[in-house]
């Protein structure tokens, strides 16, 4: 097959020629971008390991589709427009190349070839524009386009950051600014496969004028009126990201009543007085296994009941009914509580 065969008019031969020239080089450049955003930076296999897994496979389909769109409107006249109303220059030339009279016997493996390796002096100017725009230009932004379309397939929001800066429902949460600041920074690195509420990194805590454990209050506090304010929010861009393989029930009754109020107070209470001795006691069986249930509220850990059965000397039943135990009396003992009495 010849590079001409781009420029067909029938449709049936200039797609699978559009393809055959590009999809090597889109596939070698997208590679990065779709492991970051649909595998959490991991390698991707699909269910013949050399292969990329359909998802992958299909965002490259999309991608080449989208370049062969933009040419057909080239080569029908209508070429793209920068801001100034010029048309783009290299998709001129991408339409001189594929229509000239050596497109005829360019032999178009050849060219894919090239187009996949390093940029050089020697290479005609069309492969060099199509290099730019027919990849690279396709890949601009790949990796938030993918995180909004993932995350408005869940129900959550395209821009959460964007949502929460400017509704007016969640204007009360941009009163403190450095609190609304944290909660921003959370949302977004849960966007971007962290599953560590408080996993803030040292220079923003400290451009921050923060320590670890103020921010940490901070962000649990606006956490809270975020759920108190927009629960549907909170859910689909907080809870079902946390969620994701968390095996324990982080959850806790609000009280409805004054007297229901002052009963939870009184099992609070209660329930710290029992708790301080192990949280305290470092070094114990029970202190490892408490520090690390509080841990995994935030960052789940589907292990967490496997290594208390070793950690503890239970079966597997017994350890998994102990740490569920554990959970609801750490819930219900408040969590930052219990994590300042582990690291005391």
């Amino acid at each position: 097959m010849y590079l001409a065969a781009v420029a067909s008019p029938r449709q049936q031969v200039a797609f699978p020629a559009y393809f055959a020239l590009t999809s090597p080089a889109l596939r070698d450049a997208a590679r990065g971008p779709l492991r970051r955003a649909l595998h959490n930076g991991r390698y991707c296999s699909g269910v013949q390991g050399s292969c990329p897994c359909h998802t992958c496979e299909q965002w490259i389909a999309d991608l080449a589709q989208a370049g062969y769109d933009r040419l057909r409107t080239s080569l029908a006249g209508n070429v793209p427009q920068v801001r100034n109303g010029e048309p783009v220059r290299e998709m001129q030339t991408i339409v001189e190349w594929v229509t000239s009279l050596e497109a005829t016997t360019q032999d178009i493996d050849t060219m894919a070839r090239l187009l996949r390796g390093r940029p050089s002096d020697e290479e005609p100017s069309g492969l060099r524009a199509a290099r730019a725009q027919l990849i690279r230009y396709q890949l601009i932004s790949l990796e938030a386009r993918i995180s909004r379309k993932l995350a408005q397939s869940r129900g959550a929001s395209a821009r959460p950051d964007r949502d929460l800066m400017t509704s007016a429902w969640a204007a009360p949460l941009r009163e403190n600014r450095v609190a609304f600041n944290l909660l921003v920074d959370a949302i977004l690195r849960l966007r971007h496969g962290s599953r560590d509420l408080y996993g803030f990194s040292p220079e923003h805590i400290e451009q921050l004028n923060l320590d670890h454990p103020t921010a940490r209050r901070l962000l649990r506090q606006t956490l809270d009126h975020l759920h108190a304010l927009r629960p549907e929010f909170y859910l689909a861009n907080v809870f079902q990201y946390l969620s994701e393989g968390d095996p324990l029930p982080w959850t806790a009754n609000t009280p409805t009543n004054p007297e229901e109020l002052l009963i939870q107070t009184e099992e609070t209470q209660t329930i710290r007085r029992r708790l301080t001795p192990l949280l305290t006691t470092t070094g114990s069986p029970e202190h490892r296994v408490l520090e690390r249930i509080c841990a995994a509220a935030t960052n789940p850990d589907p292990n967490l009941i496997e290594w208390a059965a070793t950690e503890l000397n239970l079966k597997p039943t017994q350890a998994e009914a102990q740490v569920r135990e554990w959970v609801n009396q750490i819930t219900q003992a408040d969590l930052d509580w219990a994590t300042e009495q582990c690291h005391p």
